[in-house]
């Protein structure tokens, strides 16, 4: 997922191949209630990218839907609900202003909701598809309100949204990491150094922790393969 480039150009084509592979297709109707002129609009939608966000653009939303398509398959699920999972993971933040919140708990995320809305019943989507996606990206606020968590505990999808949100923003090696909390920073004008902002986000998720038994698995897969890769580098240093 690193290797893919985290900043544009990243057009709706992209997200469409990316989608695609994570389990999502425009032509495959894998998601009853979801029409492919609904999908190709909101692709299109996503591959814009607003000179005030400099972090919650095209380029994220990529690197979510990827870890979706991972989480999904390391749970074992498929068909509509994986398509379901990578479609939340394309709009959860597709109407995000790039700044500050209001001080409004989930504005961002029902900003998005209510954009992904307009398009899917704008083009005969099934109204009951809106209202678990809208369900499904309050889930992705970093709040401990108890809408959210019961919306967590009651929901699969909605935690495995929730965890790829998360890989796409930490689980990274530490200098990409970093430079992409330079951008986070520099779109919510956030005060400190980019790495103590970035180590003071993974020390609040880590807190909050992952939701998802995959999440975890996948997480302690990612750190045996770092142990091994760095015995593998101290051993060559001995050699």
């Amino acid at each position: 997922m690193q290797r893919v480039r985290f900043a544009p150009p990243c057009s709706a084509g992209d997200l469409e191949s990316i989608c695609r592979w994570a389990g999502l297709s425009c032509s495959a109707r894998a998601t009853p209630g979801l029409p492919a002129p609904a999908l190709r609009r909101l692709l299109r939608l996503a591959a814009r990218n607003s000179g005030t966000n400099s972090y919650h653009h095209r380029g994220h939303f990529a690197h979510v839907i990827m870890a979706a398509g991972v989480l999904a398959a390391m749970a074992g699920i498929h068909g509509r609900e994986r398509a379901l999972l990578v479609l939340a993971g394309l709009v959860h933040d597709l109407d995000h202003q790039g700044r500050r919140g209001a001080g409004l708990l989930y504005w961002q995320e029902d900003w998005s909701a209510s954009l992904t809305g307009r398009v899917l019943l704008g083009r005969g989507g099934d109204a009951r598809l809106v209202a678990r996606l809208s369900r499904m990206i309050r889930a992705t606020a970093l709040t401990g309100d108890q809408a959210r968590l019961l919306i967590i505990r009651s929901d699969r999808l909605a935690r495995l949204l929730t965890d790829a949100d998360i890989f796409a923003s930490v689980m990274y090696e530490r200098d990409i990491s970093v430079r992409m909390t330079a951008c986070l920073k520099l779109e919510q004008r956030l005060s400190g150094t980019p790495e103590a902002l970035n180590a003071a986000f993974a020390s609040h998720i880590s807190g909050d922790g992952l939701k998802s038994a995959a999440a975890r698995r996948l997480l302690a897969d990612m750190q045996t393969g770092r142990a091994a890769n760095r015995t593998v580098i101290a051993a060559g240093s001995l050699t």
